[in-house]
């Protein structure tokens, strides 16, 4: 009975993917019954918190990459467009979920690089150009052209723009070229440029974008990720290289280097988290690896250290005290991320796209968004793709984001539960009785019933 209950529900699920499959076909994009459903959404214990579509020739072009910053998405497009969506909750921010702003860079069909986001820029790479934009309204902060493309994202990071350019060096330019020249003495270790004083200040006058090449230790693999008021990234032959401001006074250089070899190439991207960085790698390797500086001195260390079963099918994900790691069709382990413990192991096989609240969410062999219960790893809900076939893996915060390659983007999170808080007690009154005394009162009169707490659920 279970078998032909199972055969009953692949054929629906292959059904429904196959009609969502003719409806892309001919150029539309369906949310009945898809992941962007809010009803499928609610069932899976989501909340649809704004969908868009983004404005760009989907007939002629597709959607190329989605990066998830805090605050804002940014999309682009095969045409060369450039879309910021507002994430932002805070007061005085546009509505979640509206473009903000849309630009047109390099030529239609050239070679771009998903978008960086910082806090005051968002950088593009696409071709041999690198632009940066006005994080608030889009405009043209600069532009810099260079004879080689980027090898990777470029990433803006405190008041420095971080870019891969070449086989071993990650160029570093400032994120507002015409404020105040740095002092030289505050060069990042590894820069190849030499001078004096001077020099150094008159080259920053006449060329205000003039890029600092980083030794980046081998050819960079993932792109570069803001860490400790600095940098970090990690090259294809496993060594994280890490340049953050150095506390120590006594140093000549203000900027610190730090460096830790995992042994073999990485699986998928960093993950970071404060100070602490999670890593996988191609060889079977799980690893978080902490900057403990003591007595002011910058330096990597491995908390823990996990061997596999089997090499992972990309990096990690982290949320709620545990990291999840896919093993390919071996299926999916988690682990705690204060002791490296194992926490449960999985036969559902996917790709691992995001943590939402208590759920890890992941693309199954079916083709389907299948969930596994963060503390126990017990099957969840599953939804349909639908048309919602672009993949964009979340490690920035805990939404599940999804697009498709005609240009909708939707942006679904964990339905929150809430404890009512006491009704706080009534303000004493302004006036005062009088001064006499108060006539008896009966004890089953003045008794009271006790106050009753009560939960309720936010939806």
């Amino acid at each position: 009975m279970h078998r032909f209950f199972s055969l009953g529900v692949a054929r629906l699920a292959a059904s429904v993917a196959v009609f969502h499959a003719a409806a892309a076909a001919a150029g539309g994009t369906l949310l009945c019954g898809t992941a962007g459903d809010d009803l499928v959404a609610a069932r899976a214990g989501l909340v649809r918190e704004w969908v868009v579509q983004i404005p760009f020739d989907s007939a002629g072009w597709t959607l190329e990459n989605v990066s998830i910053g805090d605050g804002l998405v940014v999309a682009t497009s095969g045409d060369g467009g450039v879309h910021a969506v507002s994430t932002g909750t805070a007061a005085g921010m546009p509505r979640r979920g509206s473009v903000l702003w849309s630009q047109r860079i390099g030529r239609p069909g050239g070679s771009g690089q998903p978008a960086g986001i910082g806090s005051d820029v968002v950088t593009v790479a696409r071709d041999l150009d690198i632009y940066a934009f006005k994080r608030a309204d889009g405009s043209l902060a600069w532009r810099r052209s260079f004879g080689r493309p980027s090898t990777g994202s470029v990433v803006p990071a405190g008041d420095w723009v971080y870019g891969p350019l070449s086989a071993d060096g990650v160029m570093r330019m400032p994120t507002d070229p015409y404020r105040q020249p740095v002092d030289p003495r505050s060069k990042p270790d590894g820069d190849r440029r030499r001078g004096g004083v001077n020099d150094t200040k008159e080259a920053s006058l006449a060329d205000p974008l003039r890029p600092i090449s980083l030794d980046a230790g081998g050819r960079v693999e993932s792109a570069p990720i803001a860490y400790e008021g600095g940098v970090v990234w990690c090259t294809e032959d496993g060594i994280i290289v890490a340049v953050v401001p150095a506390d120590s006074k006594e140093t000549e250089s203000e900027w610190a280097r730090m460096e830790f070899d995992l042994g073999a190439p990485p699986a998928g991207p960093l993950v970071v988290r404060g100070s602490t960085i999670y890593a996988a790698t191609t060889r079977g390797d799980l690893a978080r690896i902490d900057d403990l500086p003591p007595d002011d001195i910058h330096d990597f260390s491995a908390t823990w250290h996990v061997v596999l079963p089997q090499p992972p099918d990309g990096g990690p994900l982290v949320g709620g005290g545990t990291v999840a790691i896919s093993l390919g069709d071996e299926g999916i382990m988690a682990f705690s991320t204060e002791t490296g413990d194992e926490r449960w192991r999985s036969c559902l096989a996917g790709r691992l796209v995001s943590v939402t609240g208590n759920q890890v969410w992941c693309v199954d062999r079916v083709g389907r968004l299948s969930s596994l219960d963060l503390a126990t790893g017990m099957p969840g809900a599953w939804m349909c793709l639908g048309s919602f076939t672009l993949p964009v893996a979340n490690t920035v915060d805990d939404r599940l984001i999804l697009a498709s390659p005609d240009g909708l983007v939707v942006s679904l999170a964990p339905r929150r539960t809430v404890s009512a808080v006491p009704a706080a007690a009534p303000p004493e009154p302004n006036w005062k009785p009088a001064e006499e005394s108060p006539s008896p009162v009966p004890a089953a009169e003045s008794a009271e019933e006790p106050a009753t707490e009560l939960e309720t659920t936010e939806t």
